[in-house]
């Protein structure tokens, strides 16, 4: 059976899938926002070992896996041949496998050829999850996310002509309150000219690294609720399922955009005017992450 190195993260989403770490850390890990994997350094776990623990699935717990997701912090950035390898090992265990998933940066992004994703597709890669956080450049450079999201645009457009579906991730509040508008402005263009079929907002929070977050001018909960709103309101999404429910958001939101974008609007709305008869909307939120 797999086994795992702490701490192991993954999408909500993948709550039910057969989890392989095929990787440990993040290949990149130098994020100012994120401390996911600040004390576990980055390793390609050798491909006799992830083949060995695929072997060691008994048969018939392999009939019950339906999604595997391969960690950690972006799977695919493991060598292109040996994820072949992979993935056909995958797929010869587990015979009612649907879909295989991973966590993708931006550095797999311009690194793999549209050839090469597709041969991922055809062995059942079908679904990436990608930290955009933002589209406008200042607010990525504060974020030191080592990444242009434009000129990472046609190469996302390229992965998406292969069959692989994306979930985008945004967060709100994180060029403060100075990038706000160029934030909420940005980010809708890519996400418009993206098109991804999933999207996610969460929302700024303090986890370990302070140097970035104190360094921002703080938003308040109406920041944080505009941006979501002013965002929803530009996207002009096809069909895009949107989630805003992570643990970091202070509204649950789902739905279509650009579909149920009245709908949205509406409960951001009713929630500010909760907020501010309390006298809330204008004090900062607690930004902090509790272990």
């Amino acid at each position: 059976m797999p086994v795992h190195v702490e701490p192991l993260y993954r999408p909500p989403s993948e709550a039910h899938s057969l989890i392989f770490q095929i990787t440990h850390g993040c290949s990149y890990n130098k994020c100012a926002f994120c401390g996911m994997y600040l004390h576990k350094p980055f390793e390609i776990k050798p491909l006799d070992r992830v083949l060995a623990e695929i072997s060691a699935v008994p048969d018939s717990s392999a009939k019950t896996v339906k999604k595997i997701f391969l960690a950690d912090g972006d799977g695919v950035i493991y060598p292109t041949e040996d994820l072949i390898t992979i993935l056909d090992a995958l797929n010869a265990k587990f015979p009612n496998l649907i879909r295989i998933s991973s966590y993708c940066g931006p550095q797999a992004i311009m690194k793999i050829k549209p050839e090469d994703w597709k041969r991922y597709y055809d062995r059942k890669l079908k679904l990436l999850y990608f930290g955009l956080e933002s589209g406008n450049k200042e607010v990525l450079k504060l974020m030191n996310k080592g990444m242009d999201a434009f000129k990472i645009l046609p190469k996302f457009k390229q992965i998406k002509e292969t069959g692989i579906a994306s979930s985008v991730m945004v967060i709100l509040g994180g060029g403060g309150k100075r990038l706000k508008q160029e934030h909420i402005a940005d980010t809708a263009k890519w996400v418009t000219e993206a098109s991804p079929e999933y999207l996610s907002f969460l929302t700024l929070f303090l986890r370990r690294k302070k140097d970035y977050f104190n360094g921002l001018e703080k938003p308040t909960f109406r920041d944080i609720f505009e941006e979501s709103r002013d965002m929803i309101q530009l996207i002009e999404g096809r069909n895009i399922i949107f989630r805003s429910n992570h643990v970091s958001n202070f509204l649950p939101l789902e739905g279509r955009l650009a579909q149920d974008r009245d709908r949205l609007v509406r409960s951001i709305n009713e929630a500010m005017n909760v907020l501010e008869d309390r006298g809330q909307l204008d004090k900062y939120p607690e930004f902090y992450e509790e272990f």
